[in-house]
């Protein structure tokens, strides 16, 4: 079941509601919004993967659609490290000062043709992993899960929303967004079955 309302979620997010269209349409939100499938309504877990996202195209000038993406892959590799999540965000949202190990994440690029890898961990943690790496890595780009979190729960707070026990423990109430790949097939499938409609001309 949702959790929010159209107009939470888009206080929660600070998107206006014709923004929030504007990226459903463009493909450019982490999650997918399927109306027809789930009924009206956004989850907490959305809104978090939208501040991620944000915080991606923001803070580290990634484009939107690929900060989408970014955040788009990552809830099966946040759920092993959702509680060091939720415990270093809960801190960091209480404002004391208190010094915490933050929890990162986003993505890197490996060389030769392979597919971008989600990451999370502290910076040590991804250090060591792309060290690691069975490819050399060429790029990466981090961003703080726990300050994601923290923001969340003290616009939550503010406003007054209350958040549900599922959202502390996974697995993750959220629409799966298709990949890039996927949507790259669907876009030129869709271009295809246009192109069939269209009358030969002569010259």
């Amino acid at each position: 079941m949702p959790d929010l309302s159209r107009s939470q979620f888009c206080d929660l997010t600070r998107l206006s509601p014709d923004t929030l269209k504007s990226l459903s349409r463009r493909e450019q939100l982490p999650f997918s919004i399927d109306q027809k499938a789930s009924g009206r309504g956004y989850t907490l877990f959305e809104a978090f993967l939208t501040i991620v996202a944000q915080e991606f195209s923001e803070g580290h000038g990634v484009n939107i659609t690929r900060a989408a993406e970014i955040a788009g892959a990552l809830p099966e590799v946040l759920a092993p490290q959702w509680d060091r999540i939720i415990e270093t965000g809960s801190i960091l949202a209480d404002g004391t000062g208190e010094k915490v190990e933050e929890v990162m994440c986003g993505r890197y690029d490996v060389a030769g043709i392979h597919p971008p890898r989600p990451l999370v961990g502290t910076d040590e943690e991804i250090a060591r992993e792309l060290a690691a790496s069975d490819q050399p890595p060429i790029r990466s780009v981090r961003s703080s899960a726990s300050r994601s979190l923290a923001l969340l729960l003290i616009r939550a707070n503010k406003l007054n929303i209350e958040i549900p026990d599922e959202f502390w423990k996974p697995p993750f109430n959220y629409r799966q967004r298709p990949d890039g790949r996927e949507l790259s097939r669907a876009s030129m499938q869709k271009l295809i079955e246009q192109g069939a409609h269209l009358e030969e001309t002569e010259d």
